[in-house]
């Protein structure tokens, strides 16, 4: 299945529909023509006006244009007109985008997913009562963008009546296309006949998100104000995604994802000085996904269709999977891995109420100070789980297999935290504040899994897919089955590595933290121009976990053909092996030859658990330093340092010692010219043996802003982000040529290891410059772009670089005028570049589609305030 068959309209968008390669993405290109000629129009018409025009006024400095933006506004604005009691102003921009993308389009509409189509790119009202005398309200203001097919619409609505209430409410849908091919690819080789590269990621996904948020406020400025608000989130889509089991399917996943949300509070200002706050949230969530093996493209000698999965090496799914390739479908194998179906149901139900009070003060003198207080206990549950394969393994001679049970989870929260400031002095201040974080997750899992094995073949050329299900279970093997060596007709058949036939298993996790933090600074104001402050943080946290596995009902069936006496004909395999000539003690024989460990009066934990809880205790001391400097009244420079060390650290990557170090200087050397700088640095170590740990994360960076007249703008910045990476790692793939070092941790299930790194260098810069020649006109030349170098540790030598080597530019420029007061028209460019630098292919690879895509986005459109 193409990732494009889900793809469903998004306004006019062609994207779905589209191959990958160096496809161009051409339409409407009479409109293009007839928008042509109608620019050219406005444009003649443009100037003509310019010149009848005087010489233009002094202005203020325009405001900083975003570097991504391609919307400028005229000079002359409407002022709005007076209606009744109201002061009221529209303004409403409408117009046509053209998007021409070459390349891959699936990387584009994950990036940016701007199509071609007319859009309503921005319309507004807003409306104010002039005495405050409004009957219904007396401030309005509505606001829209982005519909006609984009993929972000947003409204926003605010409503207030002087005293009575304040009410906002904010719609948003978001369109997320995510289709970036390397993601959870399994890279197949070239070598492998056939060789099989999958072009769209197998974790594709189209969603639309609606979201909703509603908030009253009732009596804003009274003493006793009360808040009500209501938030709805609904995540709907097609999407991709894979299960691992003998091969690796892939699965259309139904996704429908819904949260709703109230909130009541209250506000309590009777206190001088002092604002009593409470407030109840309460959230309910609700999952009803759907996942489908819709990707049979295959079939069997008998016309079934059969899905191999996505992994085409030289033992999956089979050496030499097609059978017959002159038909269509193409004949597989039989006794490759495969599924014949698949479909997961899931109804994940989740209740989070919380309870937060909280308080701001500075009833005391030269004292001020904030906390809050909460308490949540979220519930989630799963009732109708319920997995069902039909399929083939060769490893375990596995035929199927269902799996359900019910599921439950909670999470219990206590937060605090409270601060202070004291004014000591003049110049002297303490401030303190306090944290405590407690919560933890307990969980359980009734599993009901049972494993269907195949018959004995009942015709001849029967194997692996083409055999009948043998549909026994513990009420029936008896009948079905009586008497060694069970192989008769109906029976199942195994091998010594197969799982148990019924497995019912008790799971049971806990994961918790307790969080107690004070920090404590001490600032200081030296002079006018010079301040510093010094300060100390103590953290001390607890983590428990506990993970255990409980059988309380593990029965393996006899049947096979190596079945013995010896080994209960092969009923005694898995954890019910036979080991120095007997049975496990916690495995029993029953009386039709089946094995059982565990029963629901008896549990038996699984080999190899842990069933006590663990704790970890992590102290961490943090010295802070701080300090402000103003040599003159343009040039301002602050700097923050942290110092830390742990004294535990819960994972292999969770820091003993970290270090930060931020410097920024501001300088404005005339009223017209802005120039600042930073510097951020992050070093966290655990370097001791077997982790040699050590990571930084360093930002370089400055911003200038040039506004020397009403007619030039001038925006421009550079970033520089350096970003690195190590650790010690242990992995199973022993059949590698390249990895040969024994994993060097004591205890690790893994072979092999290695000293695993990531380094990223990351250059960003952007630049605008908006220009007003004439009173009238207004235009925009723009720049942002990012040069990204990098590399890891690749455990496949066949895996692409990917994103760590890429050059993304996006240049854009507009051109606006103003026709007559309140209406302008605009044409706006934008470009999109997206250059691929690494490795695309590897060598072995089999090919895949490249990932650049170049093209522009040009929009035409009207604006009329009014």
């Amino acid at each position: 299945m193409h990732f494009s068959d889900l793809q469903r309209s998004n306004g006019d968008s062609t994207a779905g529909g589209e191959p990958l390669g160096t496809l161009v993405r051409e339409t409407a290109s009479r409109t293009r023509y007839c928008t042509f000629v109608l620019t050219l129009a406005l444009i003649l018409l443009g100037v003509s006006s310019i010149q009848a025009q005087a010489p233009p006024q002094a202005q203020a400095p325009p405001q900083a244009p975003s570097p991504t933006t391609t919307s400028s506004q005229t000079v002359d604005e409407s002022t709005g007109k007076t209606s009744g009691n109201y002061s009221i102003q529209q303004t409403v921009e409408f117009g046509y985008r053209d998007s021409m993308i070459g390349g891959n389009l699936n990387n584009y509409d994950t990036f940016e997913n701007l199509s071609s189509g007319v859009r309503l790119f921005d319309y507004t009202v807003d409306m104010r009562s002039i005495d405050h005398r409004g009957i219904l309200f007396d401030n309005l203001s509505f606001s829209n963008f982005g519909y006609g097919g984009d993929p972000n619409d947003v409204s926003r609505l605010r409503m207030s009546k002087n005293k009575w209430y304040d009410f906002r409410a904010l719609y948003r849908r978001d369109k997320n296309i995510w289709n970036y091919n390397l993601l959870a690819n399994p890279l197949n080789p070239a070598s492998f006949n056939p060789a099989t590269p999958i072009l769209n990621s197998p974790h594709a996904l189209d969603l639309s998100r609606r979201m909703q948020d509603y908030d009253l406020t009732l009596f804003p400025e009274s003493r006793l104000r009360f808040r009500l608000g209501y938030s709805r989130n609904v995540n709907i889509g097609p999407a991709f995604t894979t299960v691992e089991g003998g091969t690796e399917p892939l699965l259309t996943d139904n996704v429908r994802e819904t949260t709703n949300a109230y909130r009541m509070g209250v506000d309590y200002r009777g206190i001088s000085k002092t604002t009593l706050s409470f407030d109840e949230m309460l959230t309910y969530s609700k999952v009803d996904n759907i996942e489908t093996d819709n990707n049979l493209t295959h079939q069997l000698a008998d016309g079934t269709p059969v899905d191999l999965g996505l992994v085409f090496t030289g033992t999956s799914p089979c050496a030499n999977p097609i059978a017959n390739a002159a038909t269509n479908p193409l004949t597989v194998t039989a006794n490759c891995n495969g599924y014949l179906s698949y479909s997961q149901v899931q109804d994940p139900r989740s209740t989070f109420p919380t309870e937060r009070f909280s308080f701001q003060s500075t009833y005391i003198k030269n004292f001020s100070m904030t906390g809050s207080a909460s308490y949540s206990s979220g519930n989630n549950t799963v009732i109708g789980f319920n997995e069902a394969i039909d399929g083939w393994a060769t490893r375990t001679v596995t035929r199927g297999s269902k799996t359900g049970g019910p599921a439950e989870a909670k999470r219990v929260s206590v937060d605090a935290n409270w601060s202070g400031d004291y004014q000591l002095t003049d110049k002297l201040n303490i401030v303190d504040e306090f944290r405590y974080d407690n919560w933890r997750i307990p969980s359980t899992w009734a599993t009901a899994e049972t494993n269907l094995f195949a018959t004995s073949p009942t015709a001849p050329g029967q194997t692996g897919l083409l055999l009948p299900i043998s549909m026994v279970s513990p009420a029936t093997f008896a009948t079905i089955c009586p008497t060694a060596p069970y192989n008769g007709p109906n029976c199942p058949q195994h091998n010594t590595s197969s799982g148990a036939d019924v497995t019912d298993e008790l799971v049971s996790q806990f994961l918790g933290q307790n969080i107690r933090s004070n920090t404590i600074e001490l600032k200081y104001d030296i002079s006018r121009r010079v301040g510093a402050y010094a300060g100390y943080m103590y953290t001390a946290r607890t983590i428990a976990d506990y993970s255990a596995t409980l059988d309380t009902g593990e029965i393996y069936f006899p049947g096979g053909p190596a079945g013995t006496l010896a080994n209960h004909y092969l009923a005694a395999r898995g954890d019910c092996a036979v080991a120095s000539s007997a049975l496990p003690t916690a495995c029993t024989v029953n009386a039709d030859g089946s094995i059982q460990e565990g029963s629901p009066a008896n549990f038996v934990a699984e080999v190899g658990n842990d069933t006590a809880r663990n704790l970890y205790d992590i102290h961490e001391n943090v010295a802070l330093l701080g300090a402000t400097a103003r040599p003159t009244d343009r040039l301002r420079i602050t700097a923050d340092l942290m110092f830390g060390y742990n004294d535990n650290s819960f994972t292999r990557i969770s820091p003993r010692q970290l270090q930060s170090y931020k410097i920024q200087v501001r300088f404005t050397p005339t009223p017209w010219a802005n120039i600042s700088g930073s510097v951020d640095i992050h070093e966290n170590r655990d370097n001791v043996s077997m982790v040699n740990n050590l990571e930084h994360g360093r930002t370089y960076g400055f911003v200038t802003t040039l506004a020397p007249n009403p007619k030039l703008f001038v925006d421009f910045g550079f970033n520089y982000t350096d970003i690195f990476t190590q650790t010690e790692i242990c992995f199973p793939d022993t059949g590698s040529t390249i990895f040969t070092t024994p994993c060097p941790i004591v205890g690790a299930t893994s072979p092999l290891g290695t000293l695993s790194s990531y380094s990223s260098d990351d250059y960003y810069a952007y630049g605008d410059v908006m220009w007003k020649p004439y009173k009238r006109v207004t235009a925009l030349l723009g720049y942002a772009g990012n040069i990204v170098r990098g590399n890891t540790t690749f455990l496949n030598p066949m895996t692409p670089t990917g994103t760590l080597d890429f050059n993304y530019v996006k240049p854009l420029a507009s051109l606006a005028f103003e026709i007559y007061k309140g209406l302008s028209y605009k044409t706006a460019w934008n470009y999109y570049g997206y250059n691929d630098k690494g490795v695309a292919n590897p060598a072995g690879l089999a090919t895949l589609p490249l990932q650049d895509f170049n093209g522009s986005n040009v929009t035409f459109s009207f604006r009329y305030a009014f």
